[in-house]
């Protein structure tokens, strides 16, 4: 594996054709929707996996199921499994993304694939598949890796999870991204995953949403390495100029408008 240092402290990225691994040489903190090693848990290293085969069903899966497979391969990459959250993606991870923001002392470091071709959708579309028909969509997904220098406390980045999404939904809609199954703008694809690492010490911060100095950096790397895997990788075909986001509004015209209503 191809390894680079990382700007955040005593984080490394490795990467191959099947897996991006951040490493970290100390604990952090993490919350994320990973099947394994997912939750909110002190951990030392995170994956983005590879797909590297076609599985019918979920009982196909190496070990049985999904999160047995991600096991497997983060057995492959660390001594410490349980402490490596491992997300999965069909992407090619080589084309990820790297961001790196700064503003007040706070550092944001995304490391991001993605791709829409196959399962973008718009929150709110009607379901395609119940859980107990055992299916599995994970090609197109956005996987997100995000490190932020500071500490956020549990409830702070369960809410830092929705302004990353924001950020995603965002570059989406601005991309003009149509649902693969209505047309309707995407909001995401139905298989996105997010592994969000803090700094257990770092300074502390209780506000990430879209406004705090935290939450904009956090929708801005979201919605920029979001971005740069869709223009710079994936040119799909899903993508419209008529669902692009519109010009910005003048506002002070528009609570003139409503004043005089």
């Amino acid at each position: 594996m191809d390894k680079i240092t990382l700007v955040s402290k005593g984080a490394s990225l490795s990467i191959s054709d099947e897996k991006l691994l951040i490493e970290f040489d100390r604990d952090m903190n993490s919350l994320s929707t990973a099947l394994w090693a997912g939750g909110y848990r002190s951990i030392r290293s995170a994956l983005n996996q590879k797909l590297t085969g076609y599985y019918e069903s979920l009982q196909d899966f190496p070990g049985g199921s999904v999160e047995s497979y991600l096991k497997i391969c983060a057995e492959e990459v660390t001594e410490s499994p349980e402490k490596c959250p491992s997300l999965l993606t069909a992407a090619r991870v080589r084309l990820y993304s790297h961001k790196v923001l700064s503003a007040g002392g706070m550092t944001i470091e995304a490391v991001t694939t993605g791709g829409v071709e196959k399962t973008a959708c718009r929150a709110s579309s009607p379901a395609l598949y119940r859980e107990e028909d055992e299916h599995f969509f994970p090609v197109g997904t956005i996987n997100m890796m995000i490190i932020a220098s500071g500490f956020l406390p549990e409830c702070v980045m369960a809410r830092a999870l929705i302004t990353l999404t924001e950020g995603k939904s965002a570059a989406l809609q601005d991309l003009g991204i149509a649902d693969v199954n209505n047309g309707l703008p995407a909001t995401g694809t139905c298989t996105d995953g997010i592994t969000l690492i803090c700094d257990p010490e770092g300074k502390k911060y209780t506000d990430a949403g879209s406004f705090s100095l935290l939450g904009s950096l956090l929708s801005k790397a979201a919605y920029e390495s979001v971005r740069d895997c869709i223009e710079t990788y994936d040119h799909p075909w899903n993508a419209s100029s008529l669902l692009r986001t519109p010009p910005a509004q003048d506002i002070d015209r528009l609570r003139k408008l409503s004043e005089k209503s």
